[in-house]
C-alpha cells in the first residue's frame, strides 16, 4: 500500500464553513439581545407612563379637595402651585413652566405623588412622580350666558394646567404629561 500525499482541501473548506456558521449563530444571538433590550425598554416607559397618569389622577383628586382661586398660586412656584410665566407681572414670558422648573425633591417647586392626599405609592418606579399645578384664567361663560348679566362666581369655570414628570424601573427613562383640568 503506498502512501499518497494529502492536500489539505477539505480541512481548508470544513474550516471555512465553520466560520460562517459561527458568523450566522453570533448574529442571531444579538439579533435576540438587541430585541430583548427593545421589549425591555418599552416595558419600563410603559410603567413610567402608568405612574405619570395615576399622578395625573392624583393631582385632579387634590384639585378638587383643595385647591381654589385663592390658594396661594405664585410665581416662584412655591409647593408646586404655580403661575405661568404669562401671567406674571414682572417680566412674563411664553416659555413652558415644566421645561424650566427643578423636578428635584429638595427644590419644593413640585409636589410629590400622594403627598397631598395621602394616595399609596407607586410599586416598580425608581422615584415617585412628581407635579405642579398651574393656576389658568377663569373661563368665559358657557354660549348662550352673558357675560355680565345674571352669572355670579359660583358658575365660572377655572382651568388649571397640571404638568407631571415620572420615572419607571430606571430613574433615565422619564415621561412628562401635561392636562388640564376643569373645576366648576
Amino acid at each position: 500500500m503506498t502512501r499518497h500525499q494529502q492536500s489539505g482541501f477539505s480541512l481548508i473548506t470544513i474550516l471555512m464553513m465553520m466560520v460562517v456558521l459561527v458568523s450566522l449563530a453570533l448574529a442571531g444571538m444579538n439579533s435576540s439581545l438587541v430585541q430583548e433590550r427593545m421589549a425591555g425598554n418599552a416595558r419600563d416607559r410603559n410603567i413610567a407612563l402608568q405612574a405619570a397618569e395615576a399622578a395625573l389622577r392624583d393631582a385632579e383628586a387634590d384639585i378638587e379637595a383643595n385647591l381654589t382661586v385663592a390658594s396661594a398660586f405664585v410665581s416662584a412656584c412655591t409647593g408646586g402651585l404655580c403661575l405661568p410665566p404669562s401671567m406674571t407681572s414682572n417680566s412674563p414670558t411664553s416659555q413652558p413652566l415644566w421645561q424650566t422648573v427643578d423636578w428635584g425633591t429638595s427644590a419644593g417647586k413640585s409636589r410629590a405623588y400622594g403627598s397631598v392626599t395621602g394616595a399609596t405609592a407607586l410599586p416598580g418606579v425608581s422615584a415617585a412622580p412628581r407635579y405642579l399645578i398651574e393656576l389658568l384664567p377663569v373661563l368665559p361663560p358657557v354660549s348662550g350666558q352673558s357675560a355680565s348679566l345674571g352669572n355670579s362666581d359660583e358658575d365660572a369655570a377655572q382651568a388649571f394646567r397640571i404638568s407631571v414628570r415620572a420615572t419607571g424601573l430606571r430613574a433615565s427613562t422619564v415621561v412628562i404629561l401635561q392636562s388640564t383640568y376643569i373645576k366648576r
